[in-house]
């Protein structure tokens, strides 16, 4: 978990696994099972990094 100044305090999780090919689907039932149970909704989600998140908020401040 990771909070960064220029995140306006939002926290972000990266959650990650490893699965064969043929288990990506199963391997991503287990993430999404971890995040609701960590009381993180779909809404919630971003598939942006942290560190471009980081990188567009600096940009925008300069």
């Amino acid at each position: 978990m990771v909070t960064v100044p220029e995140s306006a305090g939002r926290t972000f999780i990266e959650l990650e696994t490893v699965a064969d090919p043929g288990d990506v689907d199963a391997a991503l039932d287990v993430v999404r099972s971890v995040l609701r149970d960590l009381g993180i909704e779909d809404s919630d989600l971003t598939t942006q990094a942290y560190t471009d998140a980081v990188a567009t908020r600096r940009r925008a401040d300069q």
